[in-house]
């Protein structure tokens, strides 16, 4: 039996990617947006990134989600958050991993695509955009 468990395809990786999956769906039903912004790695992001962010996820909060799919990312270039607004240069405040799918149960079968990744401490998060630093020559 032991052995079996071991042969799981279900990684460590995955079962981190269930917990995150967990608190989506419970911060997707609180009465503010706060708990899914700490869904979110902010650390360096904007007040230009964040009040958007607040913007998106006011839209999505509260509809009923019907399932949340992960794939591994291929490496395409439209994976990586990678843009310049009013001069200054953004990426992703993660190393992009998996693309998170939320599909939610709607009239019109509506569903959002995140992109997420490990914090630091290694617990799944999803990815925004921060601006990078300045290049000094």
């Amino acid at each position: 039996m032991l052995l079996l468990a071991a042969c799981s395809p279900k990684s460590t990786l995955e079962l981190g990617l269930d917990d995150l999956s967990a608190r989506f769906v419970a911060a997707n039903q609180a009465d503010t947006i706060e708990p899914m912004l700490k869904l979110y790695y902010l650390k360096g992001c904007d007040s230009f990134i964040t009040s958007r962010l607040k913007g998106a996820l006011d839209y999505e909060l509260g509809l009923p989600i019907q399932q949340i799919e992960f794939e591994a990312l291929s490496g395409a270039s439209e994976e990586t958050i990678n843009f310049t607004h009013n001069g200054a240069n953004y990426g992703p405040s993660l190393t992009p991993r998996y693309r998170m799918r939320v599909r939610y149960a709607v009239e019109d079968h509506f569903s959002s695509l995140f992109t997420v990744g490990q914090n630091p401490t290694g617990e799944w998060q999803i990815i925004c955009a921060k601006p990078k630093p300045s290049i000094r020559y």
